[in-house]
């Protein structure tokens, strides 16, 4: 079992290349990384609902708003100024981005309530972890979906309450097992919205056979970023090369 302190390890170009939908996951969820979320706030400063997200996510400072205090509306400043009263909300399960558990204060709650799902789900049998894995919430899938058991993080690929998002989420994900990131890839019905796509592709860790294969599905601008990065593997960077010549070959 990973550390329960582990968030997602995503790089920081994911986050250009991610959905609303995902970056709205990420923004909700108290267990990742200040530092990602100040990124999100300041790249989705224009997007109220992932604002509002972020509102609600205790993980996240007050004074982080500051940085985009002339970019936001009266009625989310309102919402910041009440931000105390709305993380109570939260914490007492009245308010959904989140769904954190009842607890004794916002700040703790969220996390608390993690760290004893997490605790809960280290005292399993592996025949248990693969059994919450197909049929349990979100939050354990987030847990399991980077068990170091290959059979238990793959089961969370076959849970069929996963969410678009979430695979996206996983696609991007370096945390999680390659065979996730091939699971992902060959399913046709992910692989048909192209943000799960370029996650794959722009992901280092999935396997380059995987990522070769969606390559030529790719739009031109991402595959001329891709031909230039230093963050993929050689042959993703020379195959995206090969596909822009191609591309604008006369």
């Amino acid at each position: 079992m990973q550390d329960a302190d582990e968030s997602y390890a995503l790089l920081p170009l994911d986050l250009e290349h991610l959905s609303k939908g995902a970056l709205r996951v990420l923004a909700a969820d108290p267990e990742v990384d200040r530092s990602l979320l100040e990124h999100i706030l300041v790249q989705e400063k224009h997007d109220p609902e992932l604002i509002r997200c972020l509102i609600r996510n205790p993980s996240l400072p007050d004074d982080a708003f500051e940085t985009i205090g002339p970019h936001l509306t009266d009625e989310l400043r309102q919402e910041i100024a009440a931000r105390d009263k709305v993380l109570a909300l939260v914490a007492d399960g009245l308010m959904d981005p989140t769904k954190t558990p009842k607890g004794s204060g916002p700040q703790g709650s969220a996390a608390a309530g993690k760290k004893n799902l997490e605790a809960r789900i280290q005292e399993m049998t592996i025949v248990g972890k693969i059994g919450l894995a197909l049929k349990g919430p979100r939050e354990a899938r987030n847990i399991l979906i980077r068990n170091p058991v290959k059979e238990v993080a793959l089961t969370v690929v076959k849970n069929p309450k996963l969410t678009d998002s979430e695979v996206e989420l996983y696609a991007s994900s370096t945390n999680v097992c390659e065979g996730v990131h091939r699971e992902i890839g060959k399913n046709r019905e992910w692989c048909k919205n192209y943000n799960v796509v370029r996650s794959l592709v722009f992901n280092p860790k999935t396997p380059v056979g995987v990522s070769l294969e969606k390559m030529p599905f790719m739009k031109e601008k991402d595959l001329q970023f891709l031909s230039k990065s230093r963050n993929v593997p050689h042959a993703v960077r020379a195959a995206a090369k090969r596909l822009v010549a191609k591309k604008t070959r006369p």
